[in-house]
């Protein structure tokens, strides 16, 4: 696989490339964009320029933003199944910055661990995910709080409070981490599944934060 793969060729298709290592692409996922549609950009870019593959060894949900990373060749390549092995053994830490709405999580520096079972089903072609009692898969979320803010609502007069924190899913569920601040009553800010905020926020915050 190429090492030096060039930038502009995928400057071109509207992909930014965040890093390259020998069997490793990790490029910046915009909110806009699906990881499939992503992924298929990268392959499309990668055959036209020498007919190379490329294989998805994580996924970011469809509204998420941040470094997604590749394997250089097919998914039987030794980069596909060495990345797969660290992620399958939970030895990749993944770090999401997102910004809940509710009562503060703690002062900044504050640190909590969420410990909840998800069940997920899908309907309409959309996936949604619920903290399950009985049943449902392991989910543990690591949260460290960065920053809280305050807004006062003029219409309402009520005080509005916004946490910034740092998660690090443990696991990695569909939708964990929404599902997991939403559970607590702290929705992350804008999100059109969890949030019963989602009208209001959704007209000075475009997308989920």
């Amino acid at each position: 696989a190429p090492l030096n793969l060039p930038p502009h060729a995928f400057w071109r298709e509207g992909i930014q490339i965040l890093l390259q290592r020998k069997g490793v692409l990790s490029v910046l996922k915009t909110p806009d964009i699906t990881t499939e549609a992503l992924l298929e950009q990268v392959r499309g870019t990668l055959q036209h320029l020498d007919g190379s593959d490329v294989t998805c060894v994580s996924r970011l949900d469809f509204p998420t933003s941040g470094a997604l990373v590749l394997a250089l060749g097919t998914g039987t390549s030794s980069a596909a199944n060495y990345l797969l092995a660290q992620f399958a053994g939970r030895l990749v830490i993944k770090t999401y910055h997102c910004l809940c709405s509710g009562a503060d999580l703690g002062g900044s520096g504050s640190k909590a661990v969420r410990s909840a079972r998800l069940s997920t089903v899908k309907a309409h072609g959309t996936l949604r995910s619920f903290v399950s009692l009985v049943g449902g898969m392991e989910a543990c979320t690591s949260v460290l709080v960065k920053a809280c803010y305050r807004e006062m609502e003029t219409r309402e007069m009520q005080e509005c409070s916004f946490t910034l924190a740092e998660a690090r899913p443990i696991s990695g569920r569909a939708h964990q981490i929404r599902v997991h601040f939403a559970s607590l009553g702290r929705p992350l800010v804008s999100d059109s599944l969890y949030s019963q905020s989602y009208a209001r926020e959704s007209q000075w915050c475009s997308r989920l934060f």
